[in-house]
């Protein structure tokens, strides 16, 4: 749901971090006044995988399921509108990544939702699991011939 009028100011991966890591008090505060807003807020794909990225990575460790998780519900704030790419597109990758198994990565999920969003069905990789996305995966020829 898009609220009215569209966002004038976009969000940040760090205020979205410290919002849900809870990690700097006064930081916390901050963060908490905007997202907990009625301000309109532009969330781009890439603020996106940089909060995944960060959540999953090696410093937090936060597990695949649970940062999906957090995604969503990001995603589904009345006052959240994706720029760049279709929210329900993103909502739909990103909870096929809460599965135990066979789930793709986030950041594909993202790379899936954004390509999907602008009608692109297929997409050229070496990753064998991309498939998991839901795009076709089309294998580049590596001998040079098309």
């Amino acid at each position: 749901m898009t609220p009215d009028p569209a966002p004038r100011r976009a969000i940040d991966a760090n205020v979205i971090l410290r919002y849900l890591l809870a990690d700097v008090p006064d930081q916390l505060e901050a963060a908490r006044s905007v997202i907990d807003s009625d301000e309109p807020l532009g969330l781009t794909a890439i603020v996106l995988a940089e909060v995944a990225w960060t959540l999953s990575g090696p410093n937090y460790r936060i597990g695949r399921a649970i940062v999906a998780q957090q995604l969503v519900d990001l995603l589904n704030r009345r006052n959240i509108v994706a720029v760049g790419f279709d929210a329900a597109e993103a909502t739909i990758s990103l909870m096929a990544c809460r599965a135990s198994e066979g789930a793709p990565g986030l950041g594909d999920a993202l790379v899936a939702a954004c390509a999907r969003s602008f009608g692109v069905a297929d997409i050229y990789s070496f990753d064998e699991r991309f498939g998991r996305t839901g795009l076709a995966r089309i294998a580049p020829d590596v001998t040079g011939r098309r």
